[in-house]
C-alpha cells in the first residue's frame, strides 16, 4: 500500500464491502423464493446496511477522485475507465457468459445490445457504472469554470434539475449518488477535515442518537430500489422521500466514518485484513454480484431450501470473503486477470488505485 493511502477510508471500504456481501446474503442465502418476496425489506440487518453503505462509498469515491481530477481530463478519464471500466466490463461479461453462448448461434447481435443495455439499463454492476458516470461529469464541470463556487453551483443545479428528468435507464440510482460523490469531491476540495471533532465524546453521542432515530425513520418507502427519485407528478411527497433518505445516508455516514476514523488510531498496521479488504473492494462486489447469480440458482437446482436463520447470512458472508481473498491473490499474480479483473496497468505500477 501506498504511504499516501488514508488508513481510514482503506478500513471504511473493508468494512463497507463485508456490509454489500452481508446484504446480499441477507437477500439471496435464502433462495430466490425469498429474495423474490421482497421480504429482505424489513430485515432490521439489511435496513441499516442499506440506509448508508452505497452513499458512503460514493462519498469515498468523491473524496479520492478530487485528486485525480487535477490531472489532464484525457489522463484522469482514461486511468479510471481502465480501472473501473475494465474490470465492470469484465464481470458483466462473466454474469451473463451463459445466456450470451446460448445466443451465438441464435441472435448473435442479441449479444452486443443485451451487453450494451446490462450497462446502461441493467442492475449488473450498476454502482461501478455510476461511479464511472459521476466522475465524468464532475470533471466536465471542473473544467467548465476555474471558478470553485461556479463549479459547486453548476453541480447543485444540475442535481435539482436531475429531479424533474423521469427515472428510466435506471437514473433513479445514479441521480441518488450524484450528490453524495458531490459532497465528497467538495470536501477534499475545499480542504475541510473530514474528521474533525472525531475525538469529542458529546460530538460521537449525538451522532450515534442521530444516527438510531435515522434508522428507526428509514423504512421501505425510503429505499431508492422502491420509490424511484423524479418528483414530477407527486412533487411534495416524492421530494419528501428524496430528502429523508439523502439525510438519512448523510447522517448515518458522518457517524460511520467518525468511528471507523476511531478504529484507526487502534489500528497501526495498514496492510491489516479490514484495509486489505478496502484496496480489494472492487473485485470483491464484482465476485459478490456473480455470486448473487449463481448461487440461488444452484439452490434453487437443488431444491434446498435454507431455514430462515440469521446465522446462515453471517456464515455465507464470511466463507464469501475468505474464498474471495483466495481469488484476489490469485488474480492479481497473472498481468490478463489483473487487467481485466483489477484493472491493473502493470507497465505503470501494481498498486491499485
Amino acid at each position: 500500500m501506498s504511504k499516501g493511502r488514508d488508513l481510514t477510508l482503506d478500513l471504511a471500504k473493508g468494512i463497507l464491502i463485508i456490509l454489500v456481501v452481508l446484504g446480499h446474503a441477507i437477500q439471496y442465502s435464502y433462495g430466490i423464493e425469498y429474495s423474490q418476496s421482497d421480504l429482505f425489506f424489513e430485515n432490521p440487518v439489511f435496513r441499516i446496511i442499506y440506509c448508508f453503505h452505497m452513499p458512503m462509498f460514493m462519498l469515498i469515491s468523491g473524496y479520492l477522485f478530487c485528486s485525480s481530477n487535477k490531472k489532464q481530463f484525457r489522463t484522469v478519464i482514461g486511468s479510471k475507465l481502465r480501472a473501473i471500466g475494465i474490470p465492470m466490463i469484465s464481470f458483466i461479461i462473466l454474469y451473463s457468459f451463459i445466456d450470451y453462448v446460448g445466443m451465438i448461434r441464435t441472435n448473435p447481435w442479441g449479444i452486443v445490445t443485451s451487453f450494451l443495455d446490462s450497462i446502461v439499463r441493467g442492475w449488473i454492476m450498476w454502482f461501478l457504472f455510476s461511479i464511472l458516470l459521476n466522475m465524468f461529469v464532475v470533471a466536465v464541470l471542473t473544467r467548465i469554470s476555474g471558478n470553485r463556487i461556479h463549479q459547486y453551483l453548476m453541480m447543485s443545479a444540475l442535481f435539482v434539475i436531475s429531479l424533474f428528468v423521469p427515472d428510466t435507464w435506471l437514473l433513479s440510482v445514479h441521480k441518488f449518488m450524484f450528490p453524495f460523490f458531490c459532497l465528497g469531491y467538495a470536501v477534499r476540495d475545499s480542504g475541510i477535515d473530514p474528521y474533525k471533532y472525531h475525538d469529542k465524546p458529546w460530538m460521537m453521542v449525538l451522532l450515534t442518537l442521530a444516527s438510531v432515530l435515522c434508522v428507526i425513520w428509514f423504512d421501505t418507502d425510503t429505499y431508492i430500489y422502491t420509490t424511484g427519485f423524479c418528483i414530477n407528478g407527486r412533487c411534495s411527497s416524492q421530494l419528501y422521500i428524496d430528502l429523508r433518505r439523502m439525510a438519512v445516508a448523510l447522517i448515518v455516514s458522518i457517524t460511520f466514518i467518525r468511528y471507523v476514523h476511531l478504529l484507526s488510531k487502534k489500528v497501526s498496521d495498514s496492510n491489516g485484513i479490514l484495509a486489505r479488504l478496502g484496496q480489494m473492494s472492487l473485485f470483491i462486489y464484482g465476485v459478490n454480484i456473480l455470486a448473487n447469480r449463481y448461487y440461488p440458482a444452484v439452490l434453487l437446482r437443488l431444491n434446498v431450501n435454507p431455514p430462515h436463520n440469521p446465522v446462515i447470512p453471517v456464515a455465507f458472508t464470511l466463507v464469501f470473503i475468505a474464498v474471495a481473498y483466495l481469488c484476489y491473490k490469485l488474480v492479481e499474480k497473472n498481468r490478463i486477470t489483473g487487467l481485466l479483473l483489477l484493472g491493473r496497468n502493470y507497465q505503470r505500477s501494481t498498486t491499485p488505485d
